[in-house]
């Protein structure tokens, strides 16, 4: 769980680094004129994708902790420790099982962790470092 959180970490601060990055060239060419100012459009709309992003990494990192803390109080929860494809955790899926399990997915592949569905639980992989962070 701690490299799960701690990839998300950093793709969410990654995420939330382009809104800002994108919104101050915004701010510094809306106060020019010509063809400086048209431009700002699309870092606009590039904040606003990171905005979505953050938002989507941070649905799946508030789904991953609900259900492993659900799952550890109801006994549902079983792990296999060690590091990158070693590392896997199998939690028993308790609520609306759709949307937990889509912001899972979503979070996962951007953070380097395979997710697969059994049944009534999901098996999270911890990919190696490597393949751990999106191309975007």
């Amino acid at each position: 769980m701690r490299e799960i959180i701690r990839r998300s970490g950093h793709e969410i601060r990654n995420a939330l680094n382009g809104v800002a990055v994108n919104v101050e060239v915004v701010r510094s060419r809306s106060g020019r004129e010509g063809p400086a100012r048209a431009g700002a459009d699309s870092f606009a709309q590039r904040a606003a994708a990171g905005a979505v992003k953050a938002s989507d990494l941070t649905n799946g990192t508030l789904a991953i902790i609900d259900v492993v803390l659900v799952a550890a109080a109801n006994g549902g929860l079983r792990s296999k420790p060690g590091y990158g494809d070693a590392s896997e955790l199998e939690v028993m899926i308790y609520g609306d099982r759709a949307v937990l399990v889509s912001d899972i997915v979503r979070l996962g592949g951007e953070i380097g962790v395979s997710v697969e569905e059994r049944e009534q639980s999901v098996i999270l992989r911890v990919l190696p470092e490597d393949r751990s962070h999106s191309e975007n």
